[in-house]
């Protein structure tokens, strides 16, 4: 095929050297046609040439070959500021990752402290509706042994005659007088209840069920004399212990005292300066 197309290539080469060598030529012999006039000076002649682009040499392609698909050039590198953007904008939602689960955390901790206090406050209602429900009881079962004694005579065939709060050495019978004992008993168990402080250690639940029985001897300035005596312990070392503790404050040196019986009742006040007293100590 090379050999085929090299006379073509003559024949235009040729052509173009004798377009190019005639306007040459024409040009000098117009030039020298003009050369006797008088004009100075003459403008030359403008001649126009074409200048064919000649084919290249080489390996004719073959027109059933595929096209050629180049390879693209790699993308640019981002610019830097654009890279600090994108870097600055992923922390930030980092960032902002974090703090949602911290948040998320601080929710489930403050859940699950409210259903523990809520649990332990449902805890202590049941425990403080248990014992007002065994109080009631017992209240309840004393009232009905004391009914069913007044019912049947034979329950008290055994017992001297008295009363049913009476001190065991007690010697009277008169209804008035154990009426004013009892009221002076429970005025001297309110005095010393309210100095009466329970350990934190008793539970709520304890609390409203111990009662502690207190002798107490005092003189004639209601100050008390010796050491108190526990005549009933309530089963709790730390109640019976605090109890004795409050009973110890109304002694010698103490601004606290212990109210006498009325100056009215002779026979109370001398039976409790000889004899003292027992007092009950309750929770407040």
């Amino acid at each position: 095929m090379s050999a085929a197309r090299d006379p073509g290539l003559r024949l235009i080469s040729g052509v173009a050297t004798t377009v190019i060598n005639g306007s040459i030529f024409v040009g000098m012999a117009y030039a020298g046609m003009l050369g006797n006039d008088t004009v100075e000076n003459p403008e030359p002649p403008v001649i126009n040439v074409e200048i064919l682009a000649l084919p290249k040499k080489g390996i004719e392609k073959d027109p059933k070959q595929l096209v050629r698909i180049t390879q693209p050039p790699p993308p640019p590198e981002p610019e830097t500021d654009a890279v600090n953007l994108a870097r600055k904008k992923a922390e930030e939602e980092e960032e902002k990752r974090k703090l949602k689960e911290e948040e998320k955390k601080k929710r489930e901790l403050a859940e699950q402290q409210r259903r523990l206090e809520e649990e332990e406050r449902k805890r202590a209602e049941k425990q403080k509706r248990d014992a007002e429900r065994k109080a009631r009881e017992d209240r309840q079962k004393r009232m009905n042994q004391a009914m069913a004694a007044v019912r049947d005579p034979r329950a008290d065939e055994d017992l001297p005659e008295g009363f049913k709060d009476g001190d065991e050495n007690g010697t009277s019978t008169d209804p008035n007088a154990l009426l004013a004992k009892s009221a002076y008993v429970s005025l001297v168990s309110t005095v010393l209840q309210r100095q009466f402080e329970v350990p934190a250690v008793v539970s709520a639940s304890e609390r409203a069920r111990l009662e502690a029985h207190v002798h107490l001897r005092i003189d004639a300035q209601g100050k008390l004399k010796g050491e108190p005596k526990l005549v009933k312990r309530s089963g709790n070392k730390f109640f019976d212990d605090a109890a004795l503790r409050t009973a110890m404050r109304f002694g010698a040196g103490s601004e606290l005292r212990i109210p006498l019986p009325p100056a009215g009742d002779k026979d109370l006040r001398r039976l409790v300066l000889k004899e003292g007293i027992t007092a009950r100590m309750k929770a407040k």
